[in-house]
């Protein structure tokens, strides 16, 4: 029998995999950096019939992880990136150069409003996507904060950082400091120019924030208009919800 507690949906990011039950979607993911992990909590349900994955890593971990399902019987499921889906029409003439992270990103985000929309994906990349009336009218990719700092420490010989990522947006007073907070404010103002950008194309919208270091924008949590998401798996979600539908119990 297939139920919501037996279907797993799986987000394999560039730093780590996560994962939730279809039940537990709303939940903060869990998360590893190993396929031993994933497959030892797999194994403790004993009722896992479907896995839901996305990959933006390479083949090679996507191909294992359908071997391992097929050793125990469990149906394999690979979404990729479409060029139309829940209302949503993709502006790439070539969907298959979109990483199928931000396209769920765009799924998920859907669900969550009504309204004009940007999606901002935090992670070792910062993803923002624009979708006005249905449709894509693009998006950026970023260096994350962590890439940042890291960036910019590797190429000077006298600026250090250390490992502290601000919550608060402020100024340092020290090298480590203005590292972390110089990093913050770039990330910020890419936050600033997402919404300079879909304020001249639409005076509503939603804000959708997700990604595993969201934390940088906690400053932000109290305005109206932002909404926290689990990005990947609750755009996986909405697949395995619409496909398994007549199965569901």
């Amino acid at each position: 029998m297939v139920t919501e507690a037996s279907v797993l949906l799986v987000d394999v990011g560039n730093t780590l995999i996560k994962y939730a039950l279809l039940s537990n979607v709303h939940e903060e993911p869990k998360a590893s950096d190993s396929l031993e992990n994933l497959f030892s909590f797999v194994d403790v349900q004993k009722n896992i019939t479907h896995l839901y994955i996305a990959s933006v890593r390479n083949q090679d971990m996507v191909d294992e992880i359908s071997t391992m399902c097929a050793a125990r019987n469990i149906a394999f499921v690979e979404k990729q990136t479409e060029k139309e889906a829940f209302g949503i029409k993709n502006s790439y003439a070539n969907v298959q150069k979109m990483g199928v992270d931000r396209w769920l990103a765009m799924i998920c985000a859907a669900e969550k409003t009504k309204k004009a929309f940007f999606v901002m994906d935090v992670g070792t990349a910062i993803t923002v996507d624009f979708v006005v009336d249905g449709q894509h009218l693009g998006g950026w990719i970023v260096p994350g904060f962590n890439v940042m700092r890291d960036a910019l420490v590797a190429s000077t010989k006298k600026v250090f950082a250390n490992d502290e990522i601000p919550t608060s947006f402020g100024v340092g007073t020290d090298t480590e400091e203005c590292v972390a907070t110089g990093c913050h404010a770039a990330v910020y103002g890419v936050y600033l120019s997402a919404i300079d950008y879909i304020s001249s194309k639409q005076t509503e919208f939603d804000i959708i924030l997700g990604g595993g270091d969201k934390k940088v924008f906690a400053f932000l949590e109290s305005a109206v208009n932002i909404r926290s998401a689990h990005l990947v798996v609750q755009g996986l979600a909405r697949y395995a919800r619409k496909e398994l539908s007549d199965f569901l119990a």
